[in-house]
């Protein structure tokens, strides 16, 4: 086996075992329970769950996503966060050649991960990842050779007060919100990792994704008359524009 494949393996067992905390976060987070305590546990019959059943992708496929004790079914999504995560660590890496960038995009991309989940669910988006996000990324930008403190602070700025104003508008203006405070400030944190083009990326390839996945359920209830958590196309968006280096693609 060659030195990148050993490499890539273990960034990917890495990125996996961290998306095993992930899931603790995504899960724990907005129901305001202790990341340290209780250990973990099947939420259906409350026993704990033993070391042998905690390993990342591997517990899961060798139970057959169940639980060991109740034999209830356990979600895949638990199965697929960890993937995600360890393809994720193995993306960065190929992406970014300088080893500091590839990290602070992982720990980026893993916050939107969490918070793309969590939103799903709950259509909250909890301040501890974006406004902590937000200082992050600002932190990061003065020892990133790609991108400087100005670029993070114009980021911030645009992707933040632009939100703010669409907020406004629908809160004041309409009586309704269109969107929530949560988007602003992921907006904000978004900017503040990959500046003005992550902003756009968010954007118009956020509103494309969301309006691809929103159409059949406008044809199908023949009503716009539903709510969508935006957080997630957001994050797919400056996730596509990044990766794939779309800038051509808005010009």
């Amino acid at each position: 086996m060659s030195l990148q494949a050993l490499e890539f393996a273990f960034l990917f067992i890495l990125g996996a075992v961290l998306g095993s905390f992930y899931n603790v976060l995504i899960y724990r987070l907005p129901r305001g329970i202790s990341l340290i305590s209780p250990p973990s546990h099947c939420p259906h019959c409350g026993k704990s769950i033993g070391w042998q059943d905690n390993i990342p992708i591997l517990s899961y496929l060798l139970l057959k996503g169940r639980c060991r004790h109740c034999g209830a079914k356990i979600s895949p999504r638990y199965l697929m966060v960890e993937v995600v995560s360890g393809l994720l660590a193995i993306l960065c890496r190929v992406r970014f050649e300088e080893a500091l960038t590839s990290l602070i995009f992982f720990i980026f991309f893993s916050i939107l991960l969490v918070a793309s989940f969590i939103d799903w669910d709950t259509f909250i988006l909890p301040d501890s990842l974006t406004l902590g996000g937000l200082a992050f990324g600002l932190l990061t930008s003065l020892f990133r050779e790609d991108f400087s403190l100005t670029e993070s602070l114009t980021g911030a700025f645009l992707g933040g007060f632009s939100f703010l104003i669409v907020y406004l508008y629908y809160k004041k203006l309409r009586k309704m919100e269109g969107l929530g405070l949560g988007d602003v400030k992921l907006m904000a944190f978004i900017g503040s990792f990959a500046g003005l083009w992550g902003v756009l990326y968010a954007v118009f390839l956020g509103s494309l994704l969301g309006l691809l996945y929103a159409l059949p359920i406008i044809v199908k209830n023949k009503s716009l008359q539903f709510a969508l958590p935006f957080g997630p196309f957001l994050s797919l968006g400056v996730f596509l524009g990044v990766f794939l280096d779309l800038k051509g693609f808005l010009l």
